[in-house]
Parts: C-alpha cells; sequence; structure tokens
C-alpha cells in the first residue's frame, strides 16, 4: 500500500511543479505591475484625503469650540497642527511627482489653506475674547446684587435689607434671565427684553434714590449708579463682539467649504483617477495569472482523481470488513473476530482490533464484578444516610423527623386498640451552666449520657425517646392506662436521673424537669400533643425545676394569654398605650409633697387598664422589660423637667428600676444623657430598687455608688418582705426606706406590726435613711404612722395615682389638704389620760411638736 501511495504522490507532485512554474512566472510579472502602480499613485491619493480630512476636521473643531463648548482649546490646536502637517507632506510628495500639480498651483492652494487657519486662530480668540467680557459682565452683576443686599447702616448681624432694596434685586433677575438667554443663544440675540429690564432697574433706581440715601448714604447711591452704567457697558461690549463672532463663524465655514470643495475636485479626484486606471491594468494581470491557474489546478485535480480512485479501492474492502466485526463488537458480541488478509498495513489493523477485542471482553468481565461491589457499597451508604437524616448526629438518638413519624404511627395504633399515649418532655436543669463552667464538649458528652440513661431498661422500657433539640428530649409511652400512669412514669423519670451519670473523667448529678402530656385526654393530634407537653414542661420549670407538670387546659390558656400579651407589649410603646401616673407622697410634719412616685398603667385597646403586676413578668420573659423601663424613665424625666422650670420647681419624681435596666448596658452613662438632654437636676430624682434586685453583690455596690455620684437618690422599695437584710442597709448607698403595704396593713389591728413599723423607722432613722410607709388606706393606719415625725405617707387615704396635669394642683392645695386629714384622724387607745379624758394629738404648725387638747368622750 506505502508503494502504490509513494508512485501515486511521485506523479502528483511532478504536475504540481510543472503546474507552480507556470502560474510564478504569470503572477511575477502581474505583481511587479501591482508594486509599481501602487508606488507611483497611491500616496498621491493618501496625502490628499488625510489633507481633506484634516480641513474637515479643524473646521468642526473650531466651530464646536465656538459655539458648542463641546471641545477643549488644546483639540483645536491638535487640528491645527495636523493641517500643517498635511500640508508638509503633500508639498514634499508635490515636488517629486509631477501629477500633483505645478508649483503655482502649489503655492496658491498653501496660500488659502494658511489663510483659512488664520481665519480659525482669529475665531478662536475673538471668542475667548468675548468669554472674558462675559466674565466681567457677571463680575459687575454680583457686586452691584450685593450691594443691593446689603443691610442698611447701623442694623445688627445678621444682614437685613430693606424693601426698596430688595425691589430693585428683584428687577435685577429678569435682566440675568435674558442676559444668560441671549449668551446661551447662537443666533439672533433679542436685545428688546433686556434694554426693558435695565430700562426698569434705572426707573425703581429713580424711584427710590430719596429713600435709599436715607437708609445706607449717597455714597451709596452713587456707587449703585457706577455699577449700574458699568453693567451696561459691560453688557454692550459682549453683544457687539457676538455680532462680529457670528460673521466671522459663517466666513470660516464658508472658507472651509471652499477649500475642502477644492482639495476634493483638484487634488484628491485626479489622484483617485490616476490609481483607478492603474488598477485596471493590475486587474487584467491578474486575470490572466488566474488562468493560467485554473488550468493548472484543473490537471492536478485530475491526477488526483485517479491516484484517489485506484488507492481507494485497495484500502475499502479491508475497511468493510473492519467496520462489520466493529458493529457486532459495539453490539455486545466481544467474541467477535475480524478474517484476514488484503494490503499488509490493514491486515496488520484487523490482527489489532482482534487483540483489543479479546482485551475488551475481559475487562468487561472485570467491569462486572465492579459493578456488583459498587452496588453493595451504594446499599450501604443509603442505609447509612437514612440512619442520618433519621437520628441525631451526637446522641445517635432518634431526631424530630423520627419522632413525629413514631408518635403519628403510635396515635394511629392507640386509636384503633382504644387505648392512650402518653408523651414526656424532658429538659435538663441548668444545662447552661455545664457548658459556661466545664465546656461546650463535656455538655456534648453529657448529652451523650443521658441519651444512654433513656436507652436504658430501667424506667424508659418499652418507650420511644428522640431528642427533640438542645438539652430537651421526648419520651413515647403506649399502652397507658390512665392518665395517673402518666404522673407515675413523670415520677419514674425524675427518680432516674436522681441517680448520679457517669461522664468520662467525672461523675455529676442531674436535675431534670418534665412535662407531659397524654392522647386523647390532653391532645388528638401529634402536633397538639406536642404543643401540650411543651406547655407543661414550661409550668414545671415556673415552680421551680427538678419536678414535673401534667398538662391542664388552663396551661395552654396561661401560654396564649402570654403570647397574645407579649404580641401586644411589643406594639405598646409605638402605639403610645402606656400612661405614667403620679402617685404624691407626702409628709404631715411639713404639711408638703416632697416626692411624687411614678406608677405604670398600659391602656389596652378593649379600654381595660393593666398594672404592671398584670404584664411585668412576661415583660421580663420576653425581654421587652429594658424597652418599657427606658420609656418609663424617659417620660418621668421629662415630665419632672416640665415640672421644675414650670409650676413646680421642687418637682421631684420616684422611678421603679428593673434588674435588667440596672444592670444592663451603660445605666449609669443612659441615665446621664435623659438627665442633661432635659435639664433636670439629678437631685430631683429617686430610683426605686426592689429588695431582690438591691443585693450587695460587687457589681450592685458599684453600679449604686456611681447613681449617688452623679447626685441621685437612691430608695428600697417594698422592704419588709422577700429578702430584708440589714446588711443591705450598712452596705449600699441608699438614701429612703419604703416600708411595704404589707406591714402598714395591720399596723392598725396587729399586734406585732406597729412595733415592727416603729422598729424599722428607728433603725432607718439611725442609719440617716428616710421613711415612706406605702399603702396607707385609712385614717387608722394614719393615726399609728403620725407618732413617728417626719415619715412620709403614700396611699390611696393621701391621693390616688393623678395625672401629669394635676400633680401641681395637688401639690399647691396640699398644705390645706393635708393640715384637713391630720385633723380628722381619731385619736388612739393609748391617748387617754388617768382622769378618763380623751386627747387628740395635733401637729402645731409653727412649733411642730405635739399637743394634747380634751374631747368629751
Amino acid at each position: 500500500m506505502a508503494m502504490r501511495m509513494a508512485l501515486g504522490f511521485l506523479a502528483l507532485a511532478v504536475a504540481i511543479v510543472v503546474a507552480n512554474l507556470a502560474i510564478q512566472n504569470s503572477t511575477r510579472t502581474a505583481r511587479e505591475r501591482m508594486r509599481q502602480l501602487v508606488i507611483e499613485h497611491e500616496p498621491v491619493v493618501r496625502v490628499t484625503e488625510s489633507l481633506a480630512g484634516a480641513i474637515a476636521v479643524y473646521e468642526r473643531a473650531v466651530i464646536d469650540w465656538t459655539e458648542r463648548d463641546s471641545v477643549s482649546l488644546q483639540q483645536v490646536q491638535e487640528a491645527s497642527q495636523r493641517i500643517a502637517d498635511a500640508s508638509e507632506s503633500y508639498g514634499r510628495l508635490a515636488d517629486r511627482n509631477v501629477n500633483a500639480g505645478n508649483d503655482a498651483q502649489l503655492l496658491q492652494f498653501s496660500s488659502k489653506l494658511e489663510e483659512f487657519r488664520a481665519a480659525g486662530t482669529e475665531l478662536v480668540r475673538n471668542r475667548q475674547v468675548q468669554q472674558a467680557r462675559i466674565d466681567r459682565y457677571w463680575a459687575s452683576f454680583r457686586q452691584l446684587n450685593g450691594l443691593l443686599l446689603q443691610s442698611p447702616q447701623g442694623m445688627p448681624q445678621p444682614r437685613f435689607s430693606d424693601e426698596a432694596s430688595l425691589e430693585l434685586s428683584r428687577t435685577l433677575d429678569p435682566v440675568r434671565e435674558h442676559v444668560s438667554a441671549a449668551i446661551r443663544s447662537r443666533g439672533e440675540i433679542a436685545l428688546q427684553p433686556i434694554v426693558a429690564g435695565e430700562s426698569a432697574f434705572k426707573a425703581a433706581l429713580q424711584k427710590h434714590a430719596a429713600h435709599l440715601a436715607g437708609l445706607h448714604g449717597d455714597e451709596w447711591v452713587a456707587q449703585v449708579t457706577r455699577r449700574f452704567a458699568s453693567l451696561l457697558s459691560a453688557r454692550r461690549t459682549i453683544f457687539d463682539v457676538s455680532v462680529d463672532l457670528q460673521q466671522q463663524s459663517t466666513e470660516f465655514r464658508d472658507s472651509g467649504a471652499a477649500l475642502s470643495a477644492m482639495v476634493l475636485t483638484q487634488l484628491v479626484a485626479p489622484a483617485r483617477v490616476t490609481l483607478a486606471n492603474a488598477d485596471e491594468m493590475a486587474a487584467r494581470a491578474a486575470a490572466q495569472a488566474d488562468r493560467d491557474l485554473m488550468w493548472g489546478s484543473a490537471g492536478v485535480l485530475l491526477l488526483l482523481l485517479v491516484i484517489s480512485l485506484v488507492t481507494v479501492i485497495s484500502v475499502t474492502s479491508p475497511v468493510r470488513r473492519l467496520t462489520e466485526a466493529t458493529r457486532k463488537l459495539a453490539a455486545g458480541a466481544a467474541r467477535t473476530r475480524v478474517p484476514r488478509g488484503g494490503v499488509r498495513e490493514m491486515d496488520v489493523l484487523a490482527g489489532a482490533f482482534n487483540q483489543m477485542a479479546e482485551q475488551l471482553e475481559s475487562a468487561e468481565n472485570e467491569v462486572r464484578s465492579h459493578n456488583a461491589r459498587l452496588e453493595a457499597r451504594v446499599i450501604e451508604r443509603t442505609r447509612e444516610l437514612e440512619h442520618l437524616a433519621n437520628h441525631d448526629p451526637l446522641t445517635q438518638l432518634p431526631n424530630r423527623r423520627q419522632l413525629f413519624a413514631q408518635l403519628e404511627a403510635a396515635l394511629g395504633r392507640a386509636r384503633l386498640a382504644d387505648s392512650r399515649v402518653a408523651l414526656l418532655f424532658i429538659d435538663l436543669d441548668n444545662f447552661k451552666t455545664i457548658n459556661d463552667s466545664l465546656g461546650h464538649a463535656f455538655g456534648d458528652r453529657v448529652l451523650q449520657g443521658v441519651s444512654e440513661r433513656l436507652r436504658e431498661k430501667g424506667a424508659f422500657a418499652g418507650s420511644f425517646s428522640a431528642r427533640w433539640g438542645g438539652d430537651e428530649f421526648t419520651v413515647v409511652f403506649e399502652n397507658v392506662a390512665a392518665v395517673s400512669d402518666a404522673e407515675r412514669m413523670c415520677a419514674l423519670a425524675l427518680e432516674e436521673f436522681q441517680r448520679s451519670l457517669s461522664v468520662p473523667g467525672r461523675e455529676l448529678r442531674l436535675s431534670v424537669s418534665v412535662g407531659a402530656a397524654v392522647f386523647p385526654d390532653h391532645a388528638v393530634d401529634a402536633p397538639s400533643l406536642l404543643r401540650s407537653a411543651d406547655v407543661a414542661l414550661f409550668r414545671a420549670k415556673e415552680l421551680g425545676r427538678n419536678r414535673y407538670s401534667l398538662f391542664m387546659p388552663e396551661l395552654l390558656q396561661a401560654a396564649s394569654s402570654r403570647f397574645r400579651m407579649e404580641q401586644a407589649l411589643r406594639t405598646a410603646v409605638e402605639r403610645g398605650e402606656f400612661e405614667l401616673l403620679y402617685q404624691p407622697e407626702v409628709c404631715f410634719e411639713t404639711l408638703t409633697t416632697p416626692t411624687v412616685e411614678a406608677l405604670l398603667r398600659w391602656h389596652q385597646p378593649d379600654g381595660q387598664v393593666l398594672t404592671p403586676g398584670d404584664f411585668l413578668s412576661v415583660a421580663e420573659q420576653s425581654g421587652l422589660i429594658m424597652e418599657i423601663s427606658d420609656w418609663v424613665l424617659r417620660t418621668a424625666i421629662r415630665t419632672a423637667a416640665s415640672w421644675h422650670s414650670g409650676p413646680w420647681p421642687q418637682a421631684r419624681v420616684a422611678v421603679n428600676v428593673s434588674a435588667q435596666q440596672l444592670f444592663g448596658t451603660d445605666f449609669v452613662a443612659r441615665l446621664r444623657q435623659l438627665l442633661d438632654e432635659f435639664s433636670l437636676p439629678p437631685q430631683r430624682l429617686e430610683l426605686e430598687l426592689t429588695e431582690n434586685v438591691v443585693q450587695t453583690g460587687v457589681a450592685t455596690i458599684a453600679v449604686l455608688h456611681a447613681l449617688r455620684e452623679l447626685g441621685v437618690s437612691i430608695a428600697i422599695d417594698d422592704f419588709g418582705i422577700g429578702y430584708s437584710s440589714l446588711t443591705s442597709l450598712e452596705q449600699l448607698p441608699l438614701t429612703r426606706v419604703k416600708i411595704d403595704r404589707s406591714l402598714i396593713a395591720s399596723i392598725d389591728g396587729g399586734v406585732r406590726s406597729p412595733a415592727i413599723v416603729r422598729s424599722i423607722i428607728g433603725l432607718s432613722r439611725s442609719l440617716g435613711l428616710q421613711v415612706t410607709a406605702e399603702g396607707v388606706e385609712r385614717q387608722s393606719q394614719l393615726g399609728q404612722l403620725l407618732t413617728d415625725r417626719g415619715v412620709h405617707i403614700q396611699g390611696f387615704l393621701v391621693s390616688r395615682p393623678l395625672a401629669e396635669g394635676r400633680i401641681p394642683a395637688f401639690v399647691a392645695a396640699s398644705p390645706r389638704y393635708l393640715d384637713e386629714l391630720r385633723c380628722s384622724v381619731p385619736a388612739l387607745e393609748s391617748d387617754l389620760e388617768p382622769t378618763g379624758v380623751r386627747t387628740l394629738r395635733t401637729k402645731v404648725l409653727r412649733g411642730a411638736r405635739l399637743t394634747k387638747q380634751p374631747i368629751e368622750s
């Protein structure tokens, strides 16, 4: 096959060489003629066209710069230089080529070209002159307008212009607009509106000349007159040069058009005709070369056809056999073989094909084996993914997804068997403390230990356990006989977790809270049962943790009520539903009202008014207490500031502060900011803190000392209940003690309450603390408290909480009202004289001492 191909290609090479020599001779002649024509005529065409383009570019650049300001002066200069360069190139070519024109024609063209450039340069220079005059005009205009807006002599800063000056300034506005429009206009300039505006200004100046001379002085009027005359002169020079510019622009356009036409007709057109003639001659030479090439190509193609036919016949037969065997092999017949024979190369190819078929058969067997192993691994991996989809990766307990499926199946079985299903929610108490103190890795091991405890056969035998999320787990018990059995399961769960939990490296004792719900007693479907158990768990946490709670319908109602209240609280401040009332704290010794306490009320859309005890717990749990407390503090300070600067200079307001607010970020800085914002002295504000907030920790003492350094008073509210501690009175920088209403309630009828109250009063006075008695609602309670001097009284007997606007009137009427109230207090049994005559204790205003007046028994 190689010999046959070699002979055929040798004959083809000889034919190609002969044809190539003939064609090269013809092509060489045509190429030489073309080169001579191009060398002779092409530069002339290129240079003349470049010159015509340079003229057009220069004309457009000059017009754009003078009329539209759309190009820079540098671009105009570059266009001018381009004309000079093109003219110089044309001159050098004309010296070498007679076809470019004679010397007289060249000199005439160069002269016109220089005149055209000079006209453009003059037009640019005149446009610069016009722009300078426009700038001087607007400078004069601003100076004149500045004179008009000067304040009259003796007027204070800031400046104020009189009406006459303003009228002159307004008269200039039309002149400014018409001049601006005329300057922007590229056509005929309308001078009538401008002259009319200037005349109007002149008339107004003459009209008010005497008045303005009286305000500003004769020199000012003379200066305005001179400025106006200068403005008229500047305007005339602008429009004089504008007319010249328009005429020069028109002449420049005409000159450019004539010069361009001269270049096109006298230079470009003849050069193009000459080049076209040269092209025609070159085309004839190229046509001859093409004919020679055509006949040579035809001969070569004929020879190639003969060689190809012989070669194809010798190759196609064995290739056909190989193709048929390939189809069979592709169809799956791995045992297919190609018959040997034909030219040597094709025979070798057939042998290689047979060897490939044997290897393919072996590879097919290997692939079948590999696919079997791969399918086994896919099945294993699918099983693992299904496990991950249904199990918690940390504890390997079923996750929420599997819990829902199992719970739905359990409820379905319970419906068919008419039995019960118990669902337990188990939450680890104080699990966050473990994470914070021992680390999250140890916390994960604790969760794994809990999951092992849930898998044990003890209390959770026969149940289904799952991890709900975080430190919460669920346990499902089927075939529960009664609701009481669910309680027993909860108790067993608590007992199960009383045993110590073994975690690698440590023995822990945990406590859990458990909430339980039973199907169908508490819910009829899986989502409702989960919600009921979760509500019961929340109740167990509220009761103090380490206990269980069974679902009750009222728990769900309470949770729904809490949710509704939380949602309403989130918009209460924005809607203005909160209001502050103020309850006076009075002093019967001085017959004054030293302080009022700010009390929060929530006016709901249905008209119901809630006190803080109805919603503050929800606000604290949801984190809204910070926003509400800040609103209360801001409103109270603003109100006290308005009283202090108005009807009640001695105003003093007491505000309750929550623990979250007190120990929040930068509470002292926020308080200082509000006091500065409303200009309220710190001595006019008292902060009330409950006993469970005011503890003797380091953080508490630091914050309270910072408040005292600021000048704010601090009172301990509801003293006598909760976490009453004498240590708090000794260590904390307090200024007042407010005795809780629970002690005042029995002061007039109890045996120990009077002694306790008097002891608190005496202790507080010995420590230098002021005392306020809260919740005084009966005259007999007031009578008991009047025996101690200086005790402030607060309660419904004195006044209910009042709106902001009623406080000043109450303070003004306090002396008379408190005197009448004090005198109406009945005598105490301890005030009986030995003679059997009762006395009524009254306060003598001028001496502030106790006197006795006999009254009939």
